[in-house]
């Protein structure tokens, strides 16, 4: 399959290790999600994919988070430190 990113079949497969956090104030208190899970990595572009399993997405939708946003992950970094 060709990379999403640039469409390169330049892809390798790596397990991974990674933590969600949630970092707004808001939800300090909340647990991070601890993942193991095989990833996706074109080695031409950097582009990663990654499908979470069931369980732990599961474990997303239940977390009760107070002002969790869906546009944090297509927002353009700031340019103001």
């Amino acid at each position: 399959m060709p990379c999403n990113g640039c469409k390169s079949g330049n892809q390798r497969s790596f397990k991974s290790e990674m933590t969600i956090a949630f970092r707004e104030p808001e939800n300090v208190n909340q647990p991070p999600l601890y993942i193991c899970q095989d990833i996706f990595v074109c080695l031409d572009c950097g582009h990663i994919e990654l499908a979470l399993p069931a369980e732990k997405l599961e474990q997303l939708k239940q977390k009760p988070l107070k002002s969790f946003s869906h546009r944090r992950s297509t927002q353009e970094p700031s340019s103001n430190p």
